[in-house]
């Protein structure tokens, strides 16, 4: 297992903590391990997680968009 490099809040720029870790067995392949790291400060956190489900519903819609729009062009 490799060892792990120190992770910055992209928000504040304290180091980060390890919040939970677990282990994925995929398809005939090697067992894959997860590390979910959270900042320190709680407020921060709650301002990051609220930014990226920001981010991840725009880009949801613009995928959304798109298949409609591509859709209507190849029903004309």
């Amino acid at each position: 297992m490799q060892a792990q490099e120190e992770s910055i809040c992209i928000r504040c720029g304290k180091v980060r903590v390890v919040g939970k870790t677990w282990v994925e067995k995929i398809d005939r392949g090697s067992p894959i391990t997860h590390t979910e790291t959270l900042c320190p400060d709680k407020d921060c956190q709650k301002i990051v997680d609220a930014d990226f489900a920001a981010k991840r519903e725009k880009k949801l819609q613009i995928a959304n968009r798109a298949a409609a729009n591509k859709q209507i062009s190849t029903a004309s």
